[in-house]
């Protein structure tokens, strides 16, 4: 148990408290790599902003996806803080007349540094989305446990539709899903504006090439589920083997309503499970495309008969080489996404 320090500081963040748990944060996955998140310290507390400029128009027409993605840079500044050993409240979605304030984090109090929580920050830094086809062999039901204690709050929480007959009908939904977006082109258009070459582009946000995978037309991945495909006008250049049958573990995100706040708990509770999936040697990457318009939610969620809200799917496997093989996709600096509104006693 940590002792709780009396410092009159502690009803302060610093600044350099504040960077640093951010650095962590930014680490965070987001619909093609928008970051769409912006804090402010204030001299009470810190606050997560919607990046609305970052929004997706076509693919994320009513903030879904910006939501989710904000909640899990919210998890890890939530994590960073706590293992530094500061204690808070958190208030999510705090003002009815502004919904991009998504949440205002208050300290309360400094305690010890906690090793735990530390490990976990170090595997929210290394944790890469992998796009590759998995190794071989299942994850067995200890992992499997672990990652659904991981996912659940008073929230959310997560199960895996992995009986035959579920699996099916689960990769019929993405697969028609995707089969709808990739028809669209306007969401083709958008997809493009948000790949990056590093020969042409400086790299701080959107999804570089090197990340998506090679898929030549003559040898389909073998997957039942798809990912969503990036090779829209140009060439992956992460090479992948060929033939690979793929099965996967997937598992799903869910509320028992669909307010916003639930839209932002899901993407805490997606975060917390690909953390855990790091520590437990786990690769993880999000299957989005069934989810990421209300209809297609809706419809999901009626033609799998469940009762809870679907928010987020995700697949995990054990990585086919480490994960720090992988390119580790840029992020915007601290300083461009973090504004300073404290005063100079604070």
């Amino acid at each position: 148990m940590g002792s709780t320090s009396p410092d009159a500081d502690s009803a302060h963040l610093d600044l350099a408290t504040v960077q640093a748990a951010l650095e962590v944060a930014v680490r965070a996955p987001s619909i093609h790599n928008t970051q769409p998140w912006r804090w402010r310290l204030e001299d009470d507390g810190l606050l997560l902003l919607a990046d609305r400029e970052r929004q997706l128009s076509v693919a994320d027409p009513d903030g879904h996806s910006l939501l989710v993605s904000c909640g899990a840079a919210l998890h890890l500044t939530e994590l960073a803080l706590r293992a530094a050993g500061w204690r808070f409240e958190s208030s999510y979605l705090p003002d009815a007349a502004d919904p991009d304030l998504l949440a205002w984090i208050r300290p309360v109090g400094r305690t010890d540094p906690d090793e735990q929580l530390a490990s976990q920050v170090d595997a929210a830094r290394r944790r890469r989305c992998d796009r590759r086809p998995f190794a071989e062999g299942q994850i067995d039901d200890d992992a499997r446990n672990e990652l659904r204690s991981a996912g659940r709050d008073s929230s959310a929480y997560v199960d895996f539709p992995d009986t035959p007959e579920r699996h099916v009908e689960l990769a019929v939904a993405v697969s028609w899903a995707d089969r709808i977006e990739r028809n669209d082109e306007a969401y083709l258009a958008e997809m493009r504006r948000w790949l990056r070459d590093p020969d042409v582009h400086t790299l701080v946000d959107g999804v570089p090439v090197e990340a998506i995978p090679r898929v030549p037309v003559d040898a389909p991945r073998h997957t039942d589920i798809p990912l969503r495909d990036f090779e829209v006008g140009v060439s992956g250049r992460q090479l992948i083997e060929h033939g690979v049958d793929e099965h996967p573990l997937i598992a799903v995100v869910f509320t028992e309503t669909s307010e916003l706040r639930d839209h932002l708990r899901a993407g805490m509770s997606m975060m917390r499970l690909m953390v855990r999936a790091d520590l437990l040697g786990l690769s993880s990457c999000p299957l989005s495309q069934a989810v990421d318009f209300a209809a297609f939610r809706a419809r999901l969620q009626a033609r799998m008969g469940w009762i809870g809200y679907p928010q987020m799917i995700l697949r995990f496997g054990r990585p086919a080489t480490p994960i720090t093989d992988l390119l580790l996709t840029p992020r915007r600096p601290v300083a461009d996404v973090l504004e300073v509104a404290i005063s100079p006693s604070a």
